[in-house]
């Protein structure tokens, strides 16, 4: 990315519509679209209806253009939106001859890339922005407007805030004279250091719900064969996602299916059943049930037989569901088995609950904000790390001023990764590469 030249990008997905956006940012913004529509003196945020010319006076499109001056726009750059009719050779059209005109064209997230670098948005509002491009939900829609609006930035610079004036007290005091500093914790640093530790532990705590609102969770149907698998998947679907035959093996190779439960998006994936491979095929669809089993977040292990042997080897949290209850009479009085029939829908809607609270999704409240993705998650853990020592110091009865700046340092280092202020260009650039080209 080059600062303080001109790009250019559709801002629509690619096809075929009654409206596409083509978005210009840059210093050469407002001349080019100047050139381009032989008109001058576009007025700020108001909408103009002109047509689009090439640069050998052909007429591209009757276009609404819009113009932001900086710093009042979304990159913090004076930018032009064009609104034409949707079609991707208009579209295209529009783009080289803007290209044609000085610009080039945008690297993916470039226009959100500026908006950071401009101070427009920190880093947490950016990877809502980039949540909200995917999302799959109305819940998660709208716990990354509340991100993006500031919530969670206001709270994590509250945080901020408190470790700056904590390291102010301490670093003050060793300008004085370190040699005064009393041999018990004075209560100033203690609970200054317990309430920052509470607030981190807070955040630290919402990754996971926040995670399950914005990437969802992903349940494993694993079993032997027969059992009732792909009958299940369908169940749980409310459609015929998968083959049912009542041959062992019928199903070689994995069938998903996506559904939302309580705003979450639930990934269920129906396998190839579990036992000693008879031909490469079912060899192959066995090995990729056993990676499923090691990336699940939830595995349901289903049986027939309220006495199978458990055939799972997986460290992820099972549920034991035994199924055909319709065929038999005796049940275990074991309250982890559930039991359904998953022909005649029986223990479906148990068996749903029973999910929703092993993953999690029943706690969620789109009320609070949520660390939403790892990236946050991993400096969050590391701002808490270092919080955890600086309490393990002061409880030392010897307390260590510098030791305990330094971590408290180190803390602030965490959070100012996580809202952007000192991230490394590669972690950067690997926030930005997930953005499509025209945001």
């Amino acid at each position: 990315m080059i600062l303080g030249d001109t790009i250019v990008a559709p801002a629509t997905p690619f096809g075929h519509s009654g409206v596409a956006v083509t978005r210009i940012s840059g210093p050469k913004s407002f001349p080019i679209i100047n050139q381009l529509s032989k008109k001058r003196g576009f007025t700020n945020r108001l909408a103009t209806v002109c047509s689009i010319i090439d640069s050998d006076g052909n007429t591209i499109d009757k276009c609404v253009v819009t113009v932001y001056k900086k710093p009042g726009s979304y990159t913090g750059e004076d930018v032009v939106e064009i609104s034409s009719h949707g079609s991707p050779t208009t579209v295209q059209y529009i783009i080289s001859s803007v290209c044609a005109a000085g610009a080039r064209t945008a690297e993916a997230g470039e226009f959100t890339k500026r908006a950071f670098l401009n101070g427009k948005l920190d880093l947490v509002q950016v990877e809502a922005v980039a949540s909200l491009i995917m999302s799959k939900s109305i819940e998660n829609t709208r716990q990354q407007q509340k991100i993006l609006q500031g919530t969670l930035s206001l709270s994590i610079n509250n945080v901020r805030t408190n470790i700056i004036s904590l390291l102010g007290r301490l670093e003050h005091q060793m300008d004085i004279d370190e040699e005064d500093w009393p041999s018990e914790p004075p209560s100033w640093l203690v609970n200054g250091v317990d309430a920052i530790y509470s607030k981190v532990r807070h955040f630290k705590n919402t990754s996971p719900l926040g995670r399950l609102l914005n990437r969802g969770a992903t349940v494993v149907i694993a079993g032997p064969p027969n059992v009732g698998k792909s009958t299940l998947l369908n169940a749980l679907a409310e459609s015929s996602r998968a083959i049912v035959n009542s041959a062992p093996g019928t199903t070689r190779d994995t069938i998903e299916a996506e559904l939302l439960m309580r705003g979450v998006p639930v990934l269920f994936v129906d396998t190839a059943g579990l036992r000693q491979p008879e031909d490469e095929i079912e060899k192959e669809g066995v090995r990729r049930t056993k990676s499923l089993l090691k990336r699940a977040d939830l595995i349901l292990s289903l049986t027939d037989r309220t006495k199978s042997k458990n055939l799972l080897n997986s460290a992820a949290p099972a549920l034991s569901v035994v199924n055909k209850s319709d065929l038999r009479v005796n049940k275990t009085n074991n309250a982890s088995v559930i039991h359904i029939s998953a022909k005649t829908g029986e223990g479906i809607p148990l068996l749903k609950r029973k999910i929703s609270q092993q993953l999690g999704i029943n706690k969620i409240s789109t009320d609070a904000p949520y660390l939403s993705t790892s990236r946050q998650h991993v400096a969050m853990v590391l701002c808490s790390d270092a919080i955890q020592r600086s309490q393990s110091l002061i409880k030392k009865h010897h307390l260590d001023i510098e030791i305990i700046a330094f971590e408290l340092r180190e803390a602030l280092n965490a959070v100012d990764a996580l809202l952007g202020k000192t991230s490394p260009d590669d972690i950067l650039n690997n926030v930005f590469s997930s953005f499509c080209v025209g945001k």
